[in-house]
């Protein structure tokens, strides 16, 4: 009912359904509130301290009236309250008077206890006749039920002395629109010979209601110590007020134990009223007389306030200040015993925390698993509202919440996803520094927190660091959402200390932990889950997949990763392995999972695969993206791999037998040629399984399979007029199946076969071939340039190969130029130098090729018979760095003294080729001059441009033009 206006005591409630129950029994009372549509029960409207509106009140009138079948229902109801069932507050307001003319004159003072909708005026009272106003006030709608109610109520007073009730004459009737009911009273004051024994009799019944009403406040306060929730004690202290004042409306004021701000519950009064009343109790003032205020006092403290609250212009019956001192006094010895079993409860509740925190601390793996449990601790073990645990990351700066609790869901979630920089929070600032207790407040912090406390729905909270030893692990915080006084602010600051030593300490633990298992679980050179980490998380990714579902494992060997730790060493084939590891990371999903099994193998895992083929492309795209240069030492460098793929569809499956199949593919995959992949069980290309690679390079040449491209050679002595002046011959393989294919595709495995002298020697004669058919420039015919393998110079076929070669075309020998890479092969090899001064008798150009990057010195300049070095593309690429030009002008300055000729590779930007310029070199080759190309036409008037040639400087030209007559002090040309 506490949705309904209070307009309507109970008493007149009680009155009318204690009659229906007397006359029908039960299934009465039921059927009158069902007809009256009201839904609450009996129980509760008979409650002292439930008032109804009025319109539920006449509802019930005429209900009552039409389920008994008796028009007089509610005359008899008013006349039997009391000479039958008397209700406690009648004889309290009853007792007091000696006659029935002096019961008339207090009526009006009455009425305001059993409805706030009447207003009752005694007009005139005598011995024997009393005339009595009762007007309904405005916006009510008069009822003729509400009048035999009150006639009946009137007539029944002189039988409280023992005399004949009184007759009753209603000559003015609301209902027949006069401003007022009118009711003239006349009784007889003579006593019959039963007077006497009824007057004992209304006595001995007023002493058994009075004694009743005693009983029921003492019920009402053993109700209320029945509940150990403080919210339910303090409405119940409110709801049960009218069992010792009947008053449309209560007010409580509870200031708490510990200090902050008042609890205040209310009945009957709208929050507006309690609001102003509250200000004006706290600030001690007086109610005035609608109010009647007392305190809830026992011996051991005042807890606070109530106070019963009537309507305007009237006040508290005699008698009613003792009463509801009564009540509250139990009140208090309630809080008071509240109070005790909960300090004792919270102590015990401490005591369990503090036992449970020290295992939970114990058990927990994690730094975050640890701030769970201490958050979760700290309510109990302080006596806050909430709390909080942050971590501290000092790169950033910034405390990053991890857990809270005793929040709302909204202020959680937002709190957790908030983090709090230092530079804009000064409070933490000083925690960080003194690592101290900090109390910070909602009205005095700075603005940020401030917001952040006051978002969260905080007003107080105290902040301890978490300190393990020196190192700075977090901070914890408990909070209230009131103001909290200054002796609770203490004990919470000694408390939480004691437990963030605690928590500190099993985080460095947890820390230390997670450390050594990851470490543990993981490859310590590229970070990547170890074989014994990827074979669990496998494991449980197929116990996870759903029906239909298929999951792969690839496993990927890096082909020759050996011949990269041999020739530059394990601190490259380390950096190797990392760039792999990275390249790997960006070809697959963020829940796949890459591993490192050891040395150069990794597996990758996928789930949630279509199928098959979606396996296979992603093995494919792994090749492919590990087929493209890795800068490495100062210099490109290209690996390939051999892919294996293993399937598995739906739940179930084993990882170690999948990963056995992954790996027996990788092998199928190497022996079949490598730099390819195969699915377990078969062999696997696009399309159908094909023949093996070693073999399809073996019948390569014989199967006109190979191709020569030409990457052009420019002199760029003269800006604006740069001119084509040769080429490097680069060999490709045009594979039947797989397409054209780069030397880092097929050359390692030439080497491995023993192939590289006859692809180099096919080169020299493919090379001398297409350069006699070039166009022939006015001044100097164009040359041409051929890699050579130290194990091609070795090979007895090579002289007379050139020699070969040169005459069947026709060709001048200085138009071939044979390029040799800086190594230690080249004096290891016995006869190196000896087969290179041969070929220069034959008027062949020696080239040094990727000078810089290998084991040489400068020296190896006077011991080699070279016409020409090709600076290394890792120097090139460096400028216009300061720390490369000085190299690069010290080689061609060295170059020139020995009378070589000097080759700038890599040339890529336009920085690069003014300073090479500026620096003296001629001869440059490299992407911005010219991609390799399948032909080799300068005449066809393609220019060859660069950026910056459009914002106002010439572009490079394929001129044949006269080139510019070398200076006396440079090297012969070798293009």
């Amino acid at each position: 009912m506490d949705g309904e206006s209070r307009e309507t005591a109970s008493t007149t409630i009680s009155l009318l359904l204690r009659h229906v129950r007397r006359l029908g029994g039960e299934e009465a009372v039921a059927e009158v509130l069902a007809r009256a549509g009201v839904h609450q029960d009996a129980a509760l409207l008979e409650n002292p301290s439930t008032w109804v509106g009025y319109d539920t009140r006449i509802r019930l009138f005429e209900a009552a009236t039409a389920v008994l079948d008796d028009p007089n229902t509610m005359f008899t109801v008013g006349a039997g309250s009391v000479i039958g069932d008397i209700q406690p507050v009648l004889v309290q307001l009853l007792s007091v008077f000696a006659s029935p003319g002096a019961i008339y004159r207090q009526m009006p003072r009455m009425v305001p206890k059993f409805t706030t909708t009447s207003t009752m005026d005694a007009i005139k009272v005598a011995k024997t006749t009393a005339t009595v106003g009762y007007r309904l006030h405005e916006g009510y709608r008069p009822s003729r039920l509400d009048c035999q109610y009150a006639q009946g109520l009137f007539s029944s007073v002189p039988a409280i002395f023992g005399l004949a009730p009184a007759r009753v004459s209603h000559p003015r009737c609301q209902s027949d629109g006069y401003p007022e009911c009118e009711y003239e009273l006349t009784w007889s004051m003579r006593e019959h010979w039963w007077s006497r024994r009824a007057r004992n009799r209304f006595v001995d019944a007023s002493l058994t209601v009075l004694r009743d009403k005693v009983r029921e406040v003492q019920l009402a306060a053993a109700d209320l110590v029945s509940s150990d929730d403080l919210d339910e004690m303090l409405a119940r202290i409110v709801d049960r007020a009218g069992s010792a004042v009947l008053a449309p409306g209560y007010l409580l004021i509870v200031e708490p134990d510990g200090g902050g701000a008042p609890l205040v519950r209310h009945r009957g009064v709208t929050e507006a009223r309690a609001d102003d009343l509250v200000e004006r109790m706290l600030r001690g003032e007086q109610l005035g007389e609608r109010a009647l205020v007392v305190d809830i006092a026992s011996n051991r403290r005042i807890h606070g306030h109530l106070a019963a609250l009537f309507p305007v212009g009237h006040t508290a019956m005699v008698g009613d200040r003792a009463l509801l001192e009564a009540y509250a006094g139990h009140a208090a010895a309630a809080l008071d015993l509240f109070t005790a079993l909960e300090e004792s409860r919270r102590g015990g509740l401490r005591t369990a925390a503090l036992l449970s925190l020290a295992h939970e601390l114990a058990t927990s793996d994690s730094v975050e698993g640890v701030a769970d449990v201490v958050a979760e601790s700290l309510p109990t073990i302080v006596g806050s509202d909430s709390a909080a645990v942050l971590l501290w990351d000092a790169d950033l700066g910034e405390l990053r919440p991890v857990a809270s609790t005793g929040l709302g869901t909204p202020q959680r979630e937002q709190f957790l996803q908030t983090t709090i920089s230092v530079d804009q929070t000064p409070e933490l600032i000083g925690l960080l520094t003194r690592q101290e207790l900090v109390l910070i407040t909602a009205d005095g912090a700075s603005p940020a927190l401030g917001d952040l406390v006051r978002s969260v729905g905080v007003h107080s909270l105290v902040a301890v660091p978490l300190l393990a030893g020196d190192v700075l692990m977090g901070v914890a915080t408990v909070s209230w959402r009131g103001a909290v006084g200054e002796a609770v602010l203490v004990d919470a600051m000694a408390r939480i200390e004691g437990v963030s030593h605690q928590g500190a300490t099993a985080m460095q633990k947890a820390r230390l932990l997670a450390t050594v298992r990851y470490q543990s679980q993981h490859d310590a050179l590229t970070g990547l889950p170890n074989r014994v980490l990827f074979a669990a998380r496998l494991d449980t990714a197929l116990s996870e997949c759903r029906d239909g579902s298929t999951s792969a494992v690839l496993f990927c060997d890096l082909d020759n990763f050996k011949r990269v730790n041999d020739r530059l060493g394990h601190q490259v084939g380390d950096e190797l392995l990392r760039q792999v590891a990275a390249r790997l990371r960006a070809e697959v999903r963020g829940g796949d999972v890459i591993g490192r099994l050891g040395g150069d193998e990794f597996a990758v895992l996928v789930t949630e695969l279509e199928g098959e083929a979606a396996a296979i492309e992603l093995a494919r795209r792994t090749v492919d993206c590990l087929n493209h240069p890795f800068h490495l030492a100062g210099q490109d460098l290209r690996i390939s791999a051999s892919v294996g793929v293993a399937v598995h569809t739906g739940p179930g499956g084993h990882g170690e037998h999948l990963l056995d199949e992954a790996d027996g593919a990788m092998y199928t995959a190497k022996r079949t040629g490598r730099n390819q992949i195969a699915v377990a069980g078969r062999q696997e290309e696009p399309g159908a399984t094909g023949p093996s690679l070693p073999l399809e390079l073996a019948c390569a040449l014989d199967e006109n399979q190979m191709r020569l491209h030409f990457q052009p050679v420019v002199d760029i002595s003269r800006a604006g007029e740069e001119r084509v002046v040769g080429a490097e011959a680069l060999i490709r393989w045009e594979h039947p199946r797989l397409g054209l294919l780069a030397p880092a595709a097929f050359l390692p495995l030439a080497q491995e076969m023993g192939l590289l002298p006859e692809l180099d020697l096919w080169v020299v004669g493919a090379a001398c071939a297409a350069v006699a058919d070039w166009p022939r420039p006015a001044v100097r015919p164009y040359g041409v340039a051929v890699n050579l393998d130290a194990a091609t110079l070795l090979d007895r076929r090579l002289v007379p190969t050139v020699r070969a070669a040169l005459n069947r075309h026709a060709l001048a020998p200085e138009r071939l130029i044979l390029e040799v890479v800086e190594s230690s092969a080249l004096i290891d090899l016995p006869g190196i130098v000896e087969r290179l001064v041969e070929l220069r008798r034959l008027g062949i150009h020696i080239s040094l090729d990727d000078f810089g990057t290998g084991f040489s010195t400068l020296a190896w300049l006077n011991t080699l018979p070279v016409d020409q070095i090709k600076i290394d593309r890792s120097f090139i690429m460096n400028l216009p760095d300061a720390a490369s030009v000085p190299l690069v002008q010290g080689i061609l300055a060295l170059a020139l003294k020995l009378g070589v000729e000097v080759v700038a590779e890599g040339v890529e930007t336009r920085d690069q080729l003014e300073i090479l310029r500026a620096s003296g070199c001629v001869l440059a080759q490299g992407y911005l001059l010219g991609r390799p190309s399948a032909t080799f036409d300068p005449l066809a008037g393609r220019p060859l441009t660069a950026p910056g040639a459009a914002a106002g400087r010439r572009p490079l030209t394929n001129s044949t033009e006269i080139l510019p007559e070398p200076s006396p002090n440079s090297p012969n040309p070798v293009f």
